[in-house]
């Protein structure tokens, strides 16, 4: 797939203190990718950058193929985006708003703005002011108005901050249609790691301006072990069992299960082990770590080895 986004050692410094620290990664066509970490890693720094809001100050930014040092407006013309909170005209109607932006571009039918709110699905209130729409409402009419141009890339910073379980499933829908129906590449920045794990297919991880981690979204970290449920009748007892035999693994107790982290081979010694010490094995089941879990491995794993 084509990459729409390439960072190539990008950095800021303010001040005399680099915010961004030679950042490189790129996102391709048809892909979500999630900028995650803690307030004041750097993601809205970077997210600046990449809109042209702010000047780099070493590397390049590549939109499209353009670069930002010398084709500015070819590689912006290429980018949507919702920095920080959408703003409107709220005595205006949604439709009044999406026209007084198509009017500060070139060549938006009035054919463009109806698909653009069909899309974000607003066809019901569009004519309703703004002042009287929810705030997903509103961040969804910012999703429209940032592709009323047709960008191939979109770039929303926390897009799900401050709506409702219901608000946040519908921005989530939206982002993963135009990814994967309209072939967009999709920067989506957060610090709600169950949220990031629902809507992207990449996560790079910032921590104090560098990006410490890229990884796909439902890929284990850890490729050499496995983790594995086995649901038995005596817990206390198979876990005493297997750390008496077997170095290797690392067993722990949850609820009714072992908890078992191994090599995929290793796996068949434990259950005969089980069943040959009179321990009933109802189920075995692969664990995948949750993307919470792998953050804060990795960030935790990054602490230490800077410190």
């Amino acid at each position: 797939m084509t990459a729409l986004v390439e960072l190539r050692n990008v950095s800021k410094v303010i001040k005399g203190r680099k915010i961004i620290d030679s950042l490189s990664f790129t996102v391709k066509q048809g892909e979500v990718f999630g900028f995650l970490g803690p307030n004041g890693a750097g993601k809205t720094t970077t997210i600046r950058m990449i809109v042209g809001l702010m000047k780099l100050s070493e590397g390049d930014i590549l939109i499209n193929g353009h670069p930002i040092r010398t084709g500015f407006e070819k590689a912006v013309s290429q980018v949507g985006a919702i920095v920080e909170n959408p703003e409107m005209y709220k005595f205006l109607t949604g439709f009044e708003n999406l026209q007084q932006y198509a009017r500060m571009q070139s060549k938006i039918t009035k054919e463009k703005i109806e698909e653009v709110i069909k899309l974000v699905g607003l066809e019901d209130r569009i004519h309703e002011k703004v002042k009287t729409y929810s705030l997903g409402m509103r961040q969804r009419l910012g999703i429209a108005q940032a592709l009323l141009h047709d960008p191939k890339v979109l770039i929303l910073d926390e897009p799900t901050n401050g709506l409702d379980p219901a608000g946040i499933k519908d921005i989530r829908r939206h982002i993963r249609d135009l990814a994967e129906k309209k072939g967009m590449a999709i920067i989506v920045s957060s610090h709600l790691l169950s949220e990031m794990e629902m809507m992207c297919d990449r996560i790079g991880i910032l921590q104090k301006g560098r990006l410490t981690h890229i990884q796909a979204v439902h890929e284990s970290s850890d490729h050499a072990v496995d983790r594995y449920a086995i649901e038995v009748n005596y817990p206390e007892a198979a876990v005493k069992k297997v750390i008496s035999s077997f170095s290797y693994v690392q067993p722990k107790i949850a609820g009714s299960c072992l908890m078992v982290e191994a090599e995929k081979e290793r796996l068949p010694e434990v259950i005969s082990l089980l069943v040959s010490s009179h321990i009933k094995v109802y189920e075995v089941k692969k664990v995948t770590k949750s993307l919470e879990e792998r953050f804060l491995e990795i960030t935790e794993r990054q602490e230490v080895m800077s410190g």
